[in-house]
């Protein structure tokens, strides 16, 4: 008995130490797989980042229309064009696209179930296998699934754009090829150009001598009609003084004849032969009538007066003499400093028979010419 418990003893303490030695052992794998879990958990974190999480919007591309008619002398309002980037991918240009963000704890967490975990925090039995399930939402798998859909479609993004490119280059080459066939073309073109403008140079110098000729032709000329013009302007000048002069003599011949008819009558003044006779020195205030006619150049004027103001300068009868009074004339309505006034006047000669009087136009109180209508007040 003793025997077999030694044996027993011996038996467990040999199953320890290779306990512990395989113990040893699979720490060392545990460390292993941590240490690689956490690496490949880094890497798909960083990896995800330069993978966009969704694809560029759709948008227009910009409206390039190639010239594509015949370069020919004749001017083209509308040429033929042909539309370069219709079918092309602008959303491919478009940059800074939001990326796959798997560095936060949820993710992490995630990327760390192997398993799928449900509300409760229990496996999810997949029922075909009655086991716990390895695919489906919150687990690794998904994750992953999601990074490597994005990522083939990125691939497949980034295959579109090496076609466009390659259709980009063959449009290049294209228009490179047309630009080089224009430099030629050009090149001939501008050594004719060069030619003509030589030709125009030489033109436009003998024009230049013409000109100067002509300009020089055209100051003679201008000085011969400048003093043809002195001299018609001097003959002008003469018959308007003629003409002036001659209407100044038919306007005089006019108003001689015009005086001499209106002083045909005044001659000498019966009135006041009668050395008994009253002479009015005053008169009462008020208006006594108005002008008649005016010349402010022999500075006189015909006064035409009421009855009422006859009777009271030269009497009932017109028997007295007429007194040397001086009166007012006004214009209704004028302003001036002095307001209505316009002048004073100085009874001189009474026409006979008729209520006119000839007064002297006093021009040391004159304010503005005296004119036809005017009202003569005491």
């Amino acid at each position: 008995m003793g025997k077999a418990l030694r044996i027993l003893v011996i038996i467990i303490l040999i199953l320890s130490v290779v306990s512990l030695v395989f113990a040893n052992l699979l720490f060392q794998k545990r460390e292993l797989l941590t240490k690689r879990n956490e690496i490949l958990e880094n890497t798909v974190v960083n990896i995800a980042k330069t993978i966009e999480s969704e694809d560029a919007s759709d948008s227009t591309p910009p409206s390039v229309e190639k010239d594509i008619s015949d370069v020919t002398d004749r001017e083209l309002v509308n040429p033929e064009k042909q539309a370069m980037l219709e079918n092309y991918p602008i959303n491919l240009e478009q940059q800074n696209l939001p990326a796959l963000d798997l560095d936060n704890t949820k993710m992490r967490m995630q990327l760390r179930s192997y398993y799928v975990v449900g509300p409760d925090g229990q496996y999810v039995i997949d029922q075909l296998t009655q086991k716990p399930s390895t695919k489906g939402k919150g687990s690794m798998a998904e994750v992953l699934d999601n990074v490597f859909d994005r990522a083939k479609t990125q691939q497949a993004k980034l295959n579109k754009t090496r076609a466009e490119l390659s259709k980009m280059r063959e449009m290049m080459s294209t228009a490179i090829e047309d630009v080089n066939s224009l430099k030629v073309a050009g090149r001939t073109d501008k050594k004719t150009i060069t030619e003509k403008v030589e030709l125009v140079t030489t033109l436009e110098g003998e024009k230049a001598r013409l000109e100067t000729k002509a300009t020089k032709l055209t100051a003679e000329k201008r000085e011969l009609n400048a003093e043809l013009a002195d001299s018609r302007n001097e003959v002008e000048i003469l018959n308007e003084d003629k003409v002036a002069l001659e209407e100044e003599l038919i306007s005089a011949k006019e108003k001689n004849a015009d005086w001499e008819k209106r002083w045909k009558g005044i001659k000498n003044n019966p009135i006041g032969s009668d050395p008994d006779a009253i002479v009015v020195t005053t008169m009462t205030a008020g208006e006594k009538g108005k002008i008649l006619e005016v010349n402010d150049e022999l500075k006189f004027a015909i006064l035409e007066f009421s009855a009422d103001a006859i009777k009271e300068i030269l009497g009932e009868n017109r028997q007295n003499p007429l007194p040397q009074l001086e009166m007012n004339v006004r214009r209704p309505g004028y302003q001036s400093a002095s307001g209505e006034f316009i002048t004073r006047i100085k009874l001189r000669q009474v026409v006979p028979e008729k209520n006119l009087i000839v007064a002297d136009i006093l021009s040391d109180w004159q304010q503005a010419k005296v004119e036809k209508g005017d009202v003569v007040f005491f």
